[in-house]
């Protein structure tokens, strides 16, 4: 086996860089790598379309990207439950690659909105919960950082993609940006080729020694989904996922308004995204190496409590404490993020993960998709952000209470101790 510094090398380190940069990718190019096309492809839409674009009808987008990924992701993690992750992976790029290829042609919503159905099939396929699987067949010791470093590709796509694309517009216009971007999804194909390997038993020879090298044992066990249906960890898992994901996606939806409300600069708007974003990064993996180290469920609650001070904060009338608030709440969530994958491969044991997974996907991509909405509908009755943040900060509060609820008697019911 490969050795490093003199030490035994495993290879599970490379599969969460991997895993990393494949987030990095997908995250970034579905998410936040497309905002800095608004302005001109609404611009576009409008004079294609007679002037009746509304900002409204172009972010219905980000909806169904959610909406129907959510939908997805059930089968899309039984598929790679019985398959495998690396035919899912090779499917989402590609889409991918063709999504961003069909986005320089557009002339109306009709298009873009069945744009985004390809990028939901992106992320189902690509995206969070397939490398979580994958980082769980790898790991056992150390997963919690493993997981916290393959995450943190989503803050930094989020961060890196839209510069990226701001560039590309200034320099080619925003149709040929489009097309020249569509490429970068292959280049995840020779990671997934030469790089990903399912499990380590894939590496046949070094399978004992890497098994020894991570803790990971040789039967994999775990619950069924119906199984998993029927334990009070799930739904509180579940609903903790809903109401966290209604707010930060809530909030990233409509920062960069409340920032200019409350007097920034636009410079200063960005900015806030850097913040929430880069510091969602240090937490996904600061919260992962501590969980290993200090337990899961002692992390994850105060990941949420962290959250739920900066949620507070950001409401507070001093202007200049919003920076605190968005580093308090970006960190919080970055930790949160990394221990709800964790305690759900603990807790239900990865034979089935994927489905378990994509179960629990399902709600808290319906509470992300109501986030942006529902806060902008109270903005547009109140003529604030002050009860649209208030809510965010009792539902995180909601969820922070859920999470004193999570037991970690036993994994996958076979009276093992797990996630302390």
């Amino acid at each position: 086996m490969a050795r490093l510094d003199g030490k035994a090398f495993y290879y599970g380190w490379v599969i969460a860089f991997a895993s990393g940069f494949i987030l990095l990718i997908t995250n970034g190019m579905t998410l936040g790598g497309l905002n800095v096309f608004d302005k001109p492809l609404l611009e576009s839409l409008n004079e294609s379309m007679g002037g009746s674009v509304t900002l409204a009808g172009l972010k219905t987008r980000d909806a169904i990207t959610l909406a129907v990924g959510g939908l997805m992701t059930p089968i899309a993690g039984a598929a790679a439950d019985r398959f495998g992750v690396r035919p899912l992976m090779v499917l989402g790029a590609l889409l991918l690659s063709a999504g961003y290829y069909l986005y320089s042609t557009v002339d109306s919503l009709s298009q873009i909105y069945w744009i985004h159905v390809l990028f939901a099939a992106t992320l189902a396929s690509c995206g969070l919960v397939v490398n979580v699987i994958l980082i769980s067949r790898w790991f056992i010791k150390d997963r919690g950082l493993a997981l916290g470093i393959a995450v943190a590709g989503t803050s930094l796509g989020n961060g890196t993609m839209p510069p990226i694309n701001a560039a590309l517009m200034g320099e080619f216009g925003w149709r040929a940006s489009f097309a020249w971007t569509s490429l970068l999804p292959l280049l995840l194909l020779p990671v997934i080729f030469f790089v990903i390997r399912e499990r380590p038993a894939d590496l046949g020879s070094q399978q004992p020694a890497a098994q020894r090298a991570a803790g990971t044992p040789t039967v994999i066990g775990g619950m069924s989904l119906p199984d998993a249906l029927r334990t009070r960890n799930f739904w509180l898992l579940a609903f903790i996922a809903m109401f966290s994901f209604f707010s930060i996606i809530g909030t990233q939806a409509h920062l960069n308004l409340y920032m200019l409300n409350r007097g920034f600069s636009q410079m200063d708007a960005g900015l806030s995204y850097t913040v929430l974003f880069y510091l969602g990064l240090c937490g996904k993996v600061l919260n992962g190496f501590l969980a290993d180290r200090l337990g899961k469920k002692r992390v994850f609650v105060a990941t949420l409590a962290v959250m739920v001070v900066g949620a507070l904060v950001l409401r507070a009338p001093q202007v200049n404490a919003i920076w605190a608030g968005l580093a308090l709440f970006g960190l919080g969530w970055g930790g949160l993020y990394t221990l709800l994958q964790l305690l759900a491969a603990d807790y239900f044991g990865p034979r089935h993960l994927g489905k378990i997974l994509g179960a629990i996907t399902v709600l808290d991509t319906l509470g992300g998709g109501l986030g942006p909405p529902m806060i902008g509908a109270i903005r547009d009755n109140t003529g604030s952000y002050d009860q649209a943040f208030l809510l965010v900060a009792v539902l995180v509060g909601l969820a922070f209470i859920l999470s004193m609820l999570f037991h970690t008697d036993t994994q996958a019911g076979t009276g093992k101790p797990t996630a302390t």
